[in-house]
C-alpha cells in the first residue's frame, strides 16, 4: 500500500496559523477577528488524513464532524469532546462555555462541514459571531476545484515528482501514467505497491472493486439527487467535446439544460471552463485527470471489468500514453510555469494570461521546422513553451538552435522573451551551458515537476 506525506502542507498551514497568532497578539483588535483557512481539495486528495497528522502536531487543533448527526445529536458529541463532558442547552451556550475554557487561548477548530447542512448552518452562525467569541478560529474542510489559488490548508494531488520517487525502478512513462490514470489522488493511488511491477499495478486499478473504480460513482450520488444526467456530459467532456454547443449536442440536451448541469459541475469542482481570451467563449475541461481516465476507462466498460478484464487492460494499456501520460506530463509542465519560474521573472504570467494562448509552427532558414506549443503575449513580453514529443526523446544541439534562433525573433531571452524547454531526459551540457547564458532560458527535467 502507497502512503503519502504531508509535511509541506502541513508546515504551510502552521506556519500561516503563528503568523496570525502573533500579529492578534500584537493586536487586541485583530485578536477578535475571526478568520478563515480553508483546508481544501479534491475529492480523494487526503484532507482528512492531512488533518490527523496535523491535530498529532499541534495540539492545539481540535475536530469535529458533523455529517450524518442531527442537531441535538450534534450539539451533544460537541459538548462530549470539547467541553469535557459540560452540557449545553444551545451552541449560543455551548460557545460560551467553551470561549470561558480557552481562558484566551487561540485554538483551531477544524470542522468536516456539510455547508447545505442545518446543523453547520446553526453552528457557523454562532462561532463566526467574533465579537461575542474572539479567540476563536474555525477551519473548514471544503471543496475546491483544482487550479485554485493555493492557500494555507489547500490540499493538491501528489505530482509526477511525488509517483517518481515512489516507483524508482519504473521508467518515468510508468510514473507518469500511474499519477495520470489517479489523478494523482492518494485516495486511489494507496491501493498500489511499489514492489509490483507496472503492469500488476494497472491491473489492480482496473479491477472492479478497486477505489478507482468505485470513487467517483460514489462521489456523484452522495452530490447530485440524478448523477446518471451528469456522466454524459463528463464523458463528452472526456472524448473532446470542450464548447456548449458541441457537448449539449453529443448529449442530445438543449443548450440550456446543458449548462445549468455544467454549473453544477463546476460549482462542485468536477469541471473547469477557462476562456480563450476577454470576449471568448468558455471552453469546457475535467478538472483531474481521473475523471478523464475513469470516463475513457471505465464509463462504458463496467461489465468488461469482469467478464473481460484482460481486454480492458490491453485497451488501457495500449492508449494510456496518448490520452493520459502526455496529458498529465503537459498539465504539469504548465503548473511548473505558472507556480514556480514565473516568480522570478517579474511575476509576467498573471498577465499574459489575459493574452490568447496559441501553438505557433516557424520554418527555420535551414528549412528546419519549429513548433511552440503555447506562445502567450501580452504587452510587449512574450513567453514560448517546448513540451516533449515522447517520453524517450533527447533535444540535440541542432534542436536547441533552433528554438533558441525561433525564440530570438520575438526581442532578447535576457529581458523580453521567455522560453521553456521541458524534457523527461537529462539535458545535454551543451543545453544546460545555453541556460547558463540566457537567463530567460529555461531547461525543465521531469523530476522538477513537483506540482
Amino acid at each position: 500500500m502507497i502512503t503519502f506525506s504531508f509535511e509541506k502542507e502541513i508546515a504551510r498551514l502552521h506556519s500561516a496559523w503563528n503568523e496570525w497568532k502573533w500579529a492578534a497578539m500584537d493586536n487586541d483588535n485583530r485578536a477578535s477577528e475571526f478568520v478563515e483557512f480553508r483546508i481544501a481539495g479534491f475529492y480523494g486528495c487526503g484532507k482528512h488524513e492531512f488533518i490527523r497528522q496535523y491535530i498529532q502536531r499541534d495540539k492545539t487543533a481540535k475536530f469535529i464532524s458533523f455529517r450524518g448527526l442531527t442537531g441535538q445529536e450534534a450539539l451533544t458529541s460537541f459538548c462530549k469532546q470539547h467541553l469535557d463532558g459540560h452540557e449545553a442547552k444551545t451552541w449560543a451556550e455551548a460557545a460560551k462555555r467553551f470561549k470561558t475554557q480557552l481562558d484566551r487561548q487561540f485554538v483551531m477548530f477544524i470542522v468536516d462541514s456539510d455547508e447545505q447542512s442545518d446543523v453547520y448552518k446553526e453552528f457557523e452562525s454562532t462561532f463566526n459571531n467574533a465579537h461575542r467569541f474572539g479567540r476563536i478560529y474555525v477551519d473548514r474542510v471544503t471543496v475546491t476545484a483544482p487550479g485554485s489559488k493555493r492557500i494555507p490548508g489547500s490540499i493538491n494531488p501528489r505530482s509526477i515528482v511525488d509517483f517518481m520517487k515512489l516507483f524508482p525502478a519504473y521508467s518515468s512513462a510508468e510514473a507518469i501514467c500511474l499519477q495520470g490514470l489517479t489523478g494523482g489522488l492518494p485516495a486511489i493511488a494507496r491501493e498500489l505497491d511499489a514492489d509490483l511491477t507496472y503492469d500488476d499495478n494497472l491491473r489492480l486499478l482496473l479491477g472492479h472493486g478497486s477505489a478507482f473504480s468505485r470513487m467517483l460513482p460514489a462521489v456523484l450520488e452522495r452530490l447530485f439527487r440524478s448523477p446518471d444526467s451528469y456522466h454524459p456530459i463528463m464523458y463528452s467532456i472526456a472524448r473532446g467535446k470542450h464548447r456548449l454547443s458541441e457537448i449539449a449536442k453529443d448529449v442530445g440536451f438543449p443548450n440550456n439544460k446543458c449548462g445549468k448541469y455544467l454549473e453544477a459541475l463546476i460549482q462542485a469542482g468536477f469541471v473547469i471552463a477557462p476562456k480563450e481570451d476577454k470576449n471568448g467563449y468558455a471552453r469546457y475541461y475535467l478538472s483531474n485527470s481521473y475523471l478523464n481516465s475513469w470516463y475513457l476507462y471505465v464509463y462504458k466498460n463496467r461489465s468488461v471489468q469482469i467478464t473481460e478484464p484482460q481486454r480492458l487492460f490491453n485497451a488501457v494499456n495500449k492508449t494510456a500514453d496518448r490520452y493520459i501520460a502526455m496529458p498529465a506530463l503537459y498539465a504539469a509542465c504548465r503548473r511548473y510555469i505558472e507556480n514556480s519560474v514565473t516568480k522570478d521573472i517579474y511575476g509576467v504570467f498573471d498577465a499574459y494570461t489575459e493574452g490568447r494562448e496559441k501553438s505557433l509552427s516557424l520554418k527555420h532558414e535551414s528549412g528546419a521546422k519549429v513548433k511552440f506549443d503555447f506562445v502567450l503575449e501580452h504587452d510587449g513580453r512574450t513567453l514560448l513553451c517546448v513540451y516533449p514529443r515522447s517520453f524517450d526523446e533527447k533535444y540535440t544541439k541542432e534542436q536547441m538552435q533552433h528554438y533558441i534562433q525561433a525564440a530570438k525573433l520575438y526581442g532578447s531571452l535576457e529581458d523580453d522573451v521567455s522560453l521553456f524547454v521541458f524534457s523527461c531526459s537529462r539535458f545535454s551540457d551543451w543545453c544546460v551551458h545555453q541556460a547558463a547564458e540566457y537567463p530567460q532560458l529555461f531547461c525543465v527535467t521531469a523530476n522538477r515537476l513537483k506540482y
